[in-house]
Formats: C-alpha cells, structure tokens, sequence
C-alpha cells in the first residue's frame, strides 16, 4: 500500500483555500500512485490474463493523474471554464508540453503513446511481445521518477517499495530489433492461410501507436490506418516507410552508467535517423495520418470568449490579434469546392494561445476596438 502523501508548504497550513487546493492536488497523486503499483503489479504477475489491456491501462491512468496534481497546483483547476468534465490525458500532456512545459520530447512521445495504447486496449484489442510491453512499463516509470523529483519534490523510493519495480530478464537495448522481431511475428500471423488476421492487428496497433506518437499524434490508429499498415506489410513493404516514427526512436539508459533495467525512449537518432513529419491536411500517408480534424479542432470560435472568461466580441478581437487563424496547430478551416466555409474549429493551442495572451496583460478593449472598426469597414456597403 503507498504511502500517505503530504503536498504543500508549512507556510501555506493557515489558509482554508491553500489546504483544500492541496488536499485535492495530494488525491490526484495518491491515484497516480495506486494505479502505477497495481500496473507493476499485473507486469510482474505470472498469469498473463488481461496484462496486454490492463498495464496501459492502468499506467496511462497513472499519468493523467500525476499530470492533473502538477497541473493543478500550478493553474489551480484541471477543467476548462463551461466544461463539466477535468481535462484528458491528451488535453493534460499538452499543456505539460506547450504549456507548463514540464515534460521533454522524448517523454511527451512515451505519454502519447501509452494514451493511444489505453483507448485501444479501452476499446479494442493490444497485444504487446514481451520486451515491448517492458519498454513501456520500464520507461513509463523513468519519467514518473522524474516529475515526482523535479516537479514534488518526492522520491519514488518513499511511495512505493523498491522492490516492486519491473524486472525483464533480456530488457532490450536496441528498439529497431524488437521491432524487426514484432514484426516478423506479425507477417508469421499474415501468412496465406493462418487466418489470424485480427491477432496480427492486435498486435500492430501498439506499434502503430508509438509511431504515431513519435511525430505528435495523441489519438489512436483508426482502422483504415491499421488495414493499410496491415496491407503494406503483406506487400513487404520495407518497414521504416510503413512506421517512418519508429525508426526515429532508440532506447537508451536514463544514465550512461546507471541500472541497466532503468531505460527512456528517445526521439531522434542523430545523422542516421530517418525524416519524419505530419501529414498534411491534403496529403494521403503511408499508414498514419493526422487526427480526425473535427475532434483536434472541436472548439467553436463564438465560444472562443466565453471559455477565456471575456465577451464574445473580445475572443473575435483576440483571435485575430494573435493570428490564431495563420496557425495551423491552432485553427481548422474547410471550404467547399466553391470556396464557401464549410467548418472552421479551434484547437486546444488556441486556447492556449488566448490564457497565455490574457495572463500577460493583453489590452482587450484596445484591440476589441481595433477589430470592431475593421470589420466596420468590410461590412456591406461601408466606404
């Protein structure tokens, strides 16, 4: 069992608001703790009943609530104002990332991936080798250790019992061999006549995950990615051009001298590595495309003000003092072919963009004024 977990400063015991933002900040960290040792648990367990589903899940889970305690002691909420919802893992691994900026590349990557791997093992099906599923539980805990120290303040060692980290008897040191050795069990699984399809997309889907995560995505593979990876590679097609993003990572030790069971998956491989990029919006990939773009950029533009706190007419205005439209990370426009607006949405980088703008002192009523005269001026009829 953890621990007891203590947050706050001696100084801040006195006020009502600082102990109740503490007590909740000390909860989301008490389940992050809980849902790790029950995922180390499964890892280590003899049985292999529901390990595939159950340790992203529950690893995942253990990071959304590790970023919610950081998050919310720093911003003092983990819900966006309107919503009755706290923010998802993706929603959290963004602002840790863009926002906060707390977590690395590499680390952002790791997260992303375990995100995509607990929505398919949610609500579809995974199967990990091994050293993959290793990879992950070992490395996921390498960046937990990480926050709790730099961003808590507290040492992993003091929540949980040491000896219950995962242990693999051959961890790998060389991420392209265990993908060759995935994948050749995969091709083994699509060979004419073992009609054992669906276990060979079960266990592409990780794969998948990971590749995406390596150039940004945060959602998981859709079956249209996963049939064109699955026919791709019945083609032999060679594997660096069907999961590009993996062949851009590599495992490394956490420390050149440290525990060799200790590991962190790093993006980028120097010279040698292999370019990497989104699609885009009018690009067919390989296997992997960008998210569906009415779920990236679900945010309405006339709801732009009133999730920042200001008018309607203030969000207008800061919208276009920030260019949020000239920011393809920020803003989706679709047209029809007659070049009509057919859906326009915004993502959670505008939002982003518009607290951070706000934060910093912005003059909402000058540039309001600026934006009304403007389009004062383009309205019909006006000179």
């Amino acid at each position: 069992m953890p621990k007891t977990i203590v947050i706050g400063t001696a100084e801040s015991r006195g006020d009502t608001d600082a102990v109740r933002m503490r007590r909740q900040a000390a909860m989301y960290l008490e389940s992050a703790i809980e849902s790790l040792v029950l995922a180390i648990e499964l890892f280590n367990r003899p049985s292999p009943i529901a390990r595939d589903h159950a340790v992203p899940m529950l690893l995942g889970h253990s990071f959304e609530m590790l970023l919610k305690s950081i998050i919310f002691q720093a911003r003092r909420t983990v819900r966006d104002r309107g919503d009755e919802l706290t923010y998802s893992l993706a929603r959290c691994i963004g602002i840790a990332a863009d926002d906060l900026q707390i977590i690395s590349k590499d680390e952002r990557a790791l997260i992303a991936a375990l995100k995509q791997d607990r929505d398919c093992a949610t609500h579809d099906s995974i199967s990990m080798s091994e050293q993959l599923l290793w990879v992950h539980m070992r490395s996921g805990i390498s960046v937990i250790r990480r926050l709790l120290r730099d961003e808590l303040q507290l040492d992993l060692t003091d929540l949980l019992p040491g000896r219950v980290i995962p242990v693999s008897t051959e961890p790998p040191h060389e991420l392209h061999a265990l993908v060759e050795d995935e994948l050749a069990t995969i091709a083994a699984l699509l060979a004419p006549g073992t009609r054992k399809g669906p276990e060979a997309r079960a266990r592409l889907r990780p794969l998948l995950s990971l590749d995406g995560a390596a150039t940004g995505r945060v959602d998981p593979p859709t079956e249209a990615e996963v049939a064109r990876a699955e026919a791709a590679l019945r083609a032999r097609t060679e594997w660096t051009r069907v999961l590009p993003g993996l062949a851009t990572l590599s495992v490394t030790p956490v420390a050149p001298d440290g525990d060799a069971q200790e590991v962190i998956l790093r993006v980028g491989r120097g010279a040698e590595a292999i370019p990497v990029r989104k699609a885009r919006r009018d690009e067919e990939a390989l296997a992997y495309r960008s998210m569906d773009p009415f779920e990236e950029y679900g945010g309405r533009l006339r709801e732009f003000g009133s999730r920042l706190g200001i008018t309607q007419q203030q969000g207008y205005a800061l919208i276009e003092h920030l260019a949020i439209k000239d920011d393809d990370a920020a803003y989706f426009c679709r047209k029809t072919k007659n070049g009509n607006v057919q859906y326009q949405g915004l993502s959670a980088r505008a939002y982003d963009l518009g607290r951070k703008a706000i934060a910093a002192g912005v003059d909402l009523d000058a540039i309001t004024a600026r934006y009304n005269v403007a389009h004062a001026r383009r309205a019909p009829g006006a000179r």
